[in-house]
């Protein structure tokens, strides 16, 4: 590579900006290949030879271009483009002529002509083949899904021509632009973008892969668990609102521009990002009462009590939100999303089944006990933890603990009450079909809004069994809403019991045990071709070794394992492979580094849990280990939780009554059952391989760091643990098939990697008004969102390989790529500039090989005194300390936010100087970070500029070959580390060095790290309703019906449109002001007109909006107008508000107006709609001949303005229904408008 300036001896390619000051390390043998800031530090900072190389400019506008010779830019992992249009079609008019012409004696009509323009066009992305495109932004505005449709052509090298250009430019006069990703975009209207072209960007994934490297994690996770498992909407596939009082609405799981129900967006980003997988379990949640198993009931619960679903209410076993419980709140709120509603469940399973998912559903129990719960805790606490983990259910008083029942028939009883008795033929399909009921406004709506207008009826499972909450209550309802949703792959019976399964009855039975075999025979019943398994914890899979001191040993779980009705053994892997401590001082040092692959990967059949264990917490932290052996039978795998092949593999002899060996061996054969990872992860946080199973949350008593971890982010760890775990059990000769069923012992194919979430990315984790653990995101084992993410490693080694450098070691490098953009025509060596200074990678020629690695990694060669050469008349030791004018005294990172909307950032860094000014310094780089990362490169460069003052000359012997550029030396009699900058070979090796430390590549703890994203709130559908009034003012037009509408948000105003068919709507009125509706609590009396009514007050709920207090005198005059009744056929009264009042119930008395509407003497039902007339309360009134036709069965239209929260229209259709007068509307979403008053289509 001619820019690669390399001599024969060794060279280093500087990996923080800046050259010698700030990182940038230089040699004489060979040129230094640096990452530079540009020229705003002086060249000396470079090192020896080392050039200022102009490189890493972001682009800042992401403007579209349409010029030849422009670059096409290359990009890794997930980056914002605009991309270069490529090519077009001519703009295309299209007029349309509406009016002219009279009849019957009537005046001529003007004659409208519309003119409208489209175009077609074709955008390149970028050069390589890309995974998917996410996100679309038009003139900066994110867009809806497929709210502009395109053609997606992934830049492979046999794409063949667009169809719609090969027919414009002729056919062979198509190019395929192969090896380039670009979209074509078919017959765009340009209306709704000004009558141009908008500047369109794309979110765009492009992989990286390097022949001898471990592939991404993208490329090697077969399948995922599907999470959180709560949200009382979160897995239904159809847009689900809730309904306040007075018909205002928000969204309960739209929460992207997308517009799409979270869970479809979160399918679409794992099917198009994670192309390898082809399986989910789907996790959803009942809520425990107690970790007594004699206590404890499992329910499912609401978050609250006073909104429900629009489209279908909440319904879970019978029970409906007003039967349920609440949740234990926590806050402004509960303290977990509440159980996902059944429709919500089959819809979600009939959806992953469509997309050709195998589905594993997986049953979670989460306990709910917060703070002063009081209740007894069986571990022997004053009171039972906060949110504990499920494991620890156990009995009345914990086994090990003075009084425990364990080992008693009382164990068992209590075992049995947990279980219950429900069966499967206690629970049946049947269907909710609605109707007008009481006729209420509410089942009014829920039926009118049901699906696109349509009555339908809603499958609902029915239980008949005991009047119990019992765990098989629990399971068997899962079942059978899982056979409802047409059947899944899989079925787990329980997860991580590892508490309950180790309780034992009388003569050391596992109650537990039997009883969930029983209950996978009840499960097989009602899923006949689903495989039927139970997912132990990795402590609780190979058997149970009381700590008693008896020496016993349990295969208690084997009868369940070997039961017939049970198809896999389940894991739940979350086996520690590491034990990674910082410093050079502790045991496995030798392997340079807690992230490399090998280390973990010897650490799976190896290590902690398979060759030793600590005895003891004082023995971890001296690292005293203790070897595992079985001295007595030789079958060391018995104690080794690792041994998985050895467990599988072997015959079970239990040690009973003092450790004596059982001669016969338990049911389990070898390799009766495959093995599934139920459950398997790691926490992206410092050290996470050190203990997978732990996580961070505030709330939770289960909340821990990883041993010996520093508590900060890294998502570099998560990486190298799904590459080491995968890869490792891909081998064929570590993953043996056995003979009896063909398969291999483990099922990588149905092994879930925790977790991918159901809220979509980046939506969660960033809007924190919505959910309330996007913190926890940060550090926890979400893949979502860094599935995009590549090793550093495999994108160096993609640009070495483009350049044709054969000869490169990138194994001394970790970390991840978030995203890599590069924009020009450039050099390799300018290519990798960014990344170097960025990482704080190192890189150098040694022996002719170019190796890259960490600088914090680099080593440390220690130099006696004596071994110093003088020269000539040089000093032995020379050392320089450059003025303090020359600091560098604030830095500032420029780079591109990674997870939000990609916006331009600045990571800052400053420090005071004596000298009274500061010299600021910018970098650029075109890398997608965190908004820590940016900070701790800035506070980094910093730290080095400051260091970087100081350099020295020496020479050594030329015996001391085992010195190299990048490495440190510690020299004796002189303070601190250095960085070997520049080396020459004479009759001594010359050296220049630059003071370092290797703490300032350890961040600071950043506050947050979330992306500062504006929370997106759906719009809600328009809740309109006419009413067909007396006249109120005398002004009216008295065939014109009265209009109310609300929204909540409202979207600044409502354009209402008429037609007398479904086509050629005209503007009739705008609504810039909502309704205040209400649900009526109480009775409307009947009552003689003309009179002060002091009867019975009528009580109102209200949505939203504030009531203002009026004196008697206006409201004779008018004011306070409120009408109430169900829309169509509505009474209407006066109501006066003592002293104004909230938007909560409100006592008011009622004066009957001369304009009251009679209902015979007939009370008004509770359940009314109420509503309040505001200030400039819209009238049907442009005319006789729309009143008409809207009597004749037109359609009204109402549509939001643009600039408002929801830009995307409501379609009003008629109800036939509903008469006389204009008919009470169902809504129905149409394509989104940012046109002020564009008509919906």
């Amino acid at each position: 590579m001619a820019t690669l300036v390399l001599g024969a001896l060794g060279a280093t390619i500087g990996g923080s900006i800046g050259g010698s000051v700030l990182g940038l390390s230089g040699a004489v043998i060979g040129r230094a290949i640096g990452a530079t800031v540009g020229r705003a530090i002086d060249q000396r900072v470079l090192g020896g030879g080392a050039e200022v190389v102009e490189t890493g400019r972001i682009d800042r506008f992401r403007l579209s271009t349409a010029s030849e010779g422009n670059p096409i830019p290359r990009i890794v992992g997930r980056m914002r483009v605009a991309g270069q249009v490529i090519w077009s079609t001519p703009f295309e008019e299209t007029v349309n002529t509406s009016g002219g012409g009279g009849g019957k004696g009537g005046p001529s009509q003007p004659q409208v002509k519309e003119y409208s323009y489209s175009v077609s066009l074709a955008i390149a992305l970028c050069e390589g083949e890309i995974l998917r495109i996410g996100r679309v932004w038009a003139d900066g505005r994110e867009l809806a899904l497929d709210e502009v449709p395109f053609r997606l052509y992934r830049g492979s090298e046999d794409q063949l021509p667009d169809a719609l250009i090969e027919a414009v430019e002729g056919e062979r006069n198509a190019p395929a632009y192969r090896g380039v990703a670009y979209v074509v975009i078919e017959d765009l209207q340009l209306g709704p973008f000004g009558n141009r072209v908008p500047q369109f960007n794309f979110e765009v994934v492009r992989t990286s892969r390097a022949a001898g490297e471990v592939p991404a994690p993208q490329d090697l996770v077969q399948g995922v668990a599907m999470m959180p498992g709560t949200g009382e909407f979160a897995l239904s596939t159809e847009r689900v609102d809730y309904a306040a009082s007075g018909l205002t609405t928000r969204s309960a799981n739209v929460h992207s521009a997308a517009e799409v129900p979270d869970l479809q967006l979160s399918l679409r980003n794992l099917r198009e990002e994670a192309p390898q997988v082809k399986s989910s379990s789907l996790i959803v949640s009942w809520f425990g009462s107690d970790l007594r198993v004699g206590e404890c009931e499992l329910k499912p619960k609401v978050e609250q009590s006073g909104e429900d679903g629009v489209q279908f209410p909440w319904k879970v076993s019978n029970l409906t939100r007003s039967t349920a419980e609440i949740l234990a709140q926590q806050g402004n709120g509960a303290v977990y999303g509440g159980t996902p509603s059944d429709l919500s469940v089959m819809q979600a399973i009939a959806a992953m089944n469509d997309d050709g998912m195998d589905v594993t559903f997986y049953p979670f129990i989460l306990m709910e006990q917060l703070a002063g719960n009081n209740l007894p805790d069986p571990y022997g606490a004053a009171e039972q933890p906060v949110l504990p983990w499920r494991g620890r259910i156990t009995t009345s008083v914990a086994p090990g603990f003075e009084g425990s029942p364990d080992r008693s028939e009382a164990a068992s009883q209590e075992v049995a009450q947990f279980f219950g008795a429900a069966a499967a033929s206690d629970f049946a399909l049947d269907y909710d079909r609605p109707d007008f009921g009481d006729g209420s406004a509410g089942a009014i709506i829920r039926a009118i809004v049901a699906s696109d207008g349509q009555l339908r009826s809603i499958p609902k499972i029915v239980y008949s069994g005991p009047e119990e909450w019992s765990y098989r209550r629990f399971i068997l309802h899962q079942a059978s809403l899982c056979a409802a949703a047409g059947g899944v792959e899989a079925f787990c019976i329980g997860s991580e019991m590892r508490g309950l399964t180790q309780i034992r009855g009388t003569g050391d039975t596992f109650p537990a045990v039997d009883q969930l075999r029983d209950l996978a025979a009840e499960v097989k019943k009602i899923l006949p071709d689903a495989k039927i398994g139970y997912a132990a914890d990795w402590s609780e899979y190979f058997g149970y070794h009381p700590q008693d001191g008896s020496g016993d040993v349990f295969f208690h779980l084997d009868p369940l394992w070997a039961d017939p009705n049970i198809d896999f053994v389940g894991i739940d892997n979350y086996m520690p492979l590491s034990d990674w401590r910082d410093g050079k001082s502790h045991l496995d040092q030798s392997w340079g580094s807690g992230h490399d692959i090998g280390y973990l990967q010897a650490n799976i059949e190896g290590g902690e849990g398979y060759d030793w264990f600590y005895g003891s917490p004082e023995a971890r932290d001296g690292q005293r280990r203790t070897p595992i052996v079985d001295d007595a039978h030789g079958e060391d795998w018995v104690f080794r939780y690792k041994d998985i092949r050895n467990w599988w593999g072997s015959y079970h002899h239990e040690r009973r009554g003092g450790g004596v060996r059982i001669p016969e061996p338990t049911g389990w054969e070898p390799g009766l059952k495959p093995i599934r990872f139920t459950e398997y992860g790691c926490a992206a946080i410092d050290k996470g391989a050190n203990q997978p199973n732990v996580f961070l949350d505030p709330k939770s008593s289960e909340s821990f760091l990883p041993h010996y971890s520093n508590g900060l982010r890294d998502d570099a760890m998560q990486m190298q643990y799904i590459r080491a775990l995968t890869t490792y059990w891909q081998r064929a000769d570590r993953n043996p098939v056995f003979e009896l069923y063909g398969k291999e012992m483990l099922d990588l194919s149905h092994s879930f990697l925790w977790a991918w979430d159901a809220r979509p990315w980046p939506t969660f984790p960033n809007d924190q008004e919505t959910w309330s653990d996007g913190e926890n995101y940060l550090t926890g084992h979400w893949w979502s969102g860094r599935s995009a993410s590549l090793p550093l490693s495999t994108v160096i080694a993609e640009i070495c390989i483009a350049a044709g450098i054969s000869r490169f070691d990138v194994s001394g490098v970790r970390g991840i790529v978030r995203g890599y953009a590069m924009n020009d025509v450039q050099t390799a060596r300018a290519d990798l500039q960014p990344l170097l200074f960025a990482y704080g990678v190192e890189a150098a020629e040694i022996g002719g090989e170019l190796r890259f690695y960490m600088r914090a990694d680099a080593n440390d060669i220690v130099v006696p005194g004596e071994k110093l050469v003088r020269e000539g008349e040089t000093p032995i030791l020379e050392e320089v300390r450059s003025p303090d004018p020359e600091i560098v005294g604030q830095v500032r990172v420029h780079h591109i936010e990674s997870d939000g909307r990609f916006d331009l950032r600045v990571g800052e860094a400053g420090q005071l100087v004596r000298s009274g000014f500061v010299q600021v310094t910018d970098t650029e780089l075109p890398v997608s970070l965190t908004a820590a990362e940016g900070i701790a490169i800035a506070e980094r460069y910093l730290a080095e500029s400051r260091l970087g003052r100081e350099t020295i000359s020496l020479r050594l012997p030329p015996s001391w070959r085992n010195v190299a550029a990048g490495d440190h030396l510690v020299i004796e009699g002189l303070e601190g580390r250095w960085r070997v900058d520049r080396l020459e070979e004479g009759s001594a090796r010359r050296i220049d060095a630059t003071r370092t430390d290797p703490s300032v590549f350890h961040p600071s703890r950043p506050a947050s790290d979330l992306s500062r994203v504006k929370p997106y709130r759906a719009g809600a559908p328009l809740a309109p309703i006419f009413m067909d009034l007396p006249l109120l003012t005398g002004s009216e037009s008295p065939h014109a019906p009265h209009l109310a509408v609300a929204a909540r948000p409202w979207p600044g105003s409502v354009a209402a449109l008429s037609s007398a068919e479904e086509a050629g709507y005209i503007s009739d009125t705008i609504v810039r002001a909502p309704a205040m509706l209400g649900v009526s609590e109480t009775l409307l009396v009947p009552a003689a007109p003309g009179v002060w009514d002091r009867g019975p007050a009528l009580r109102v709920r209200f949505g939203s909006g504030q009531l203002s207090r009026r004196s008697e005198a206006a409201l004779l005059a008018g004011a306070n107008v409120a009408a109430i009744g169900l829309g169509f056929r509505p009474g209407l009264g006066d109501f006066p508000v003592p002293g104004g009042g909230s938007n909560r119930s409100r006592s008011v008395g009622a004066f009957d107006a001369p304009a009251r509407t009679e209902r015979n003497g007939a009370f008004g039902p509770k359940g009314w709609l109420a509503y309040w007339q505001p200030r400039d309360d819209p009238r049907w009134d442009g005319g006789t001949s729309k009143c008409r036709a809207g009597h004749g069965g037109a359609a009204a239209q109402l549509c939001n303005r643009a600039g408002a929260v929801r830009d995307r229209p409501s379609r009003l259709q008629a109800d036939p229904n509903h008469a006389p007068g204009c008919r009470t509307p169902s809504l129905r979403t149409r394509s989104p408008s940012d046109d002020a008053r564009r008509r919906c289509p």
